[in-house]
């Protein structure tokens, strides 16, 4: 998994302060400026960033920490493998 931090403006990796006609600048708060794909604000500055779409880095962990593991998963009648015989109950 990648993660990207837009840095935040004014600092050596970030944006200009303020408005200026940098490539770069432009597409650092564009960034930004997107929305997360799991909890809708802006990704923002100084945020770790990761996924596509692109979510904070915490929204993907809380994701992670919810799934539910089908390895795991009891195993119940009409469950593809509930007819075999050795598998317990």
């Amino acid at each position: 998994m990648s993660i990207l931090i837009v840095a935040t403006p004014g600092t050596p990796e970030g944006p200009c302060r303020g408005s200026c006609d940098h490539r770069k600048c432009h597409l650092l708060r564009e960034i930004a400026q997107e929305r997360c794909g799991h909890c809708g604000g802006h990704l923002g500055f100084g945020t770790k960033i990761t996924g596509d779409p692109s979510m904070h880095l915490r929204c993907a962990q809380a994701i992670a920490a919810t799934a539910h593991d089908p390895i795991n998963a009891p195993v119940h009648h009409g469950h593809p493998l509930s007819e075999h015989h050795n598998i317990k109950h």
